[in-house]
């Protein structure tokens, strides 16, 4: 069984990099979907944060792959959680957000993009420093990634 999910693991990734085949070149679709889902998305951050007030919170994004929807994901998450913390006047929590893949997925370029989103962060709309920590997870899904009630909101967009 361990054999056959290794095998699995090996052949299901996405081309990395940013060239005229990469999966950050060519996720158009998926940036849609990610679009489509936002209400739902939005709906669920706001109840789970409310619900806890947590003085940190955890996100995992389950298969983010390389590319930029990745940090269109993690702008959004966070920036509900922003918008709902000046709206009851609390204090922003610490977001520690696991990026989840394959561990052949093209991490590196993933974490290209993490300097701009951060620098987007700072400069968004509310002119506040989100305490923002990110880390890539790499492994299947299939079996557990992360200790019991570690994690407060996933998200999965395109994955099987």
């Amino acid at each position: 069984e361990r054999e056959r999910e290794m095998e699995v693991v090996q052949v299901l990734h996405m081309v990395g990099g940013v060239g005229r085949t990469s999966y950050a070149s060519n996720s158009l679709l998926q940036e849609k979907v990610i679009a489509k889902a936002k209400p739902i998305v939005e709906e669920t951050v706001v109840n789970v944060y409310c619900s806890i007030l947590p003085k940190s919170i955890a996100v995992v994004d389950l298969g983010c792959s390389s590319g930029p929807n990745a940090f269109v994901v993690a702008g959004e998450i966070t920036g509900i959680i922003v918008k709902t913390c000046h709206r009851l006047s609390r204090p922003l929590p610490e977001i520690q957000y696991y990026l989840n893949d394959l561990p052949g997925n093209d991490f590196n370029t993933l974490f290209q993009y993490l300097e701009t989103f951060q620098e987007q962060l700072k400069e968004g709309k509310e002119k506040t420093t989100v305490p923002f920590y990110a880390s890539g997870v790499p492994g299947s899904f299939y079996r557990r990634l992360f200790p019991r009630d570690s994690i407060h909101f996933v998200h999965s967009s395109h994955d099987l």
